[in-house]
């Protein structure tokens, strides 16, 4: 089946005059060799993940291919445009954080050219950097990062019953003043929950204009994944903190998945804090946080 997204960087190379050819087979992915009749670069193109990696000697070639390849991920940026994302929703520790951000045209080639993209595809070491750049390049009234912090969380979350519930509700309170700076009304987000009725209610309850929910969000709109970056940023300065608030080894550890660590963690927190405590740096809902608490 013809992948859609290599189909359009084909089409835009020859569009330029450029010509293409199959390079070596790569794992996971597709190599294009490319050449304008000066210069020669190669654009490794990985489906799964949606990314492509540019290669070769600098030239006037492999930039206008790099820049090419970044306005045919989807981030051609023609008009305003508010993007959301979130960080935290799915880990034991921290808190939920939401990010707002407005990215206008004339912004767009510089975070093009500092990297920004999904955070999920950004080694951790680069986000803090990323996200700096993202605020130098931004104006202030222009984004919004909202964190609720895992007390807060906890009563907002057993007044709601439903993480959904509390995210859509955050969604809204976090894009609100960045409508209201800006006065752009084209926003848009990841469909985090199994219908768009859930986000656009809360949207309509605090007057804002209807949202456009798309799976994987963060791959077409640069400003959603703006938006993703400083979430997941702020995110990890937030696990920093409770870890040396907890005098835990470092920061709290992020995710799900790695219970044994995870439950060491916690377990550590019960015994300096008591079970109390634990709702100072954890989100109690989690199955295996409540039975830590003899709750399961």
């Amino acid at each position: 089946m013809e992948d859609a997204r290599l189909a359009a960087l084909q089409r835009a190379i020859e569009a330029r005059g450029w010509r293409w050819r199959p390079g070596k087979p790569i794992p996971y992915g597709t190599q294009l060799l490319i050449e304008d009749g000066r210069d020669r670069a190669t654009l490794n193109y990985y489906p799964k993940q949606g990314r492509t990696v540019v290669g070769g000697r600098d030239s006037p070639l492999r930039r206008a291919l790099e820049e090419l390849a970044l306005v045919t991920a989807g981030f051609e940026v023609e008009q305003a445009e508010i993007g959301l994302d979130e960080s935290g929703k799915g880990d034991w520790f921290g808190p939920l954080v939401v990010a707002a951000v407005c990215v206008e045209p004339a912004v767009a080639p510089a975070l093009l050219r500092a990297g920004v993209r999904d955070s999920k595809s950004i080694a951790s070491g680069r986000l803090a950097d990323l996200a700096s750049t993202i605020v130098r390049c931004v104006p202030a009234p222009a984004r919004a990062v909202t964190v609720l912090d895992p007390l807060a969380y906890n009563e907002r979350y057993a007044a709601a019953g439903n993480v959904n519930v509390l995210l859509a509700e955050l969604y809204a309170a976090t894009a609100a003043p960045v409508v209201a700076q800006t006065g752009v009304s084209a926003i848009i987000c990841d469909q985090f929950a199994q219908g768009a009725a859930r986000l656009e209610t809360a949207f309509a309850a605090a007057g804002l204009p209807r949202p456009r929910q798309a799976h994987h969000a963060e791959r077409l709109s640069l400003a959603v994944a703006a938006a993703s970056v400083l979430a997941t940023a702020r995110f990890q300065e937030e696990l920093i903190l409770l870890g040396a608030l907890a005098g835990w080894e470092g920061p709290l550890p992020a995710g799900a998945a790695d219970l044994p660590l995870l439950e060491r963690a916690a377990r550590w927190i019960i015994r300096r804090e008591g079970p109390e405590g634990l709702a100072r740096y954890a989100k109690l809902h989690f199955q295996p946080i409540r039975a830590l608490l003899g709750e399961g």
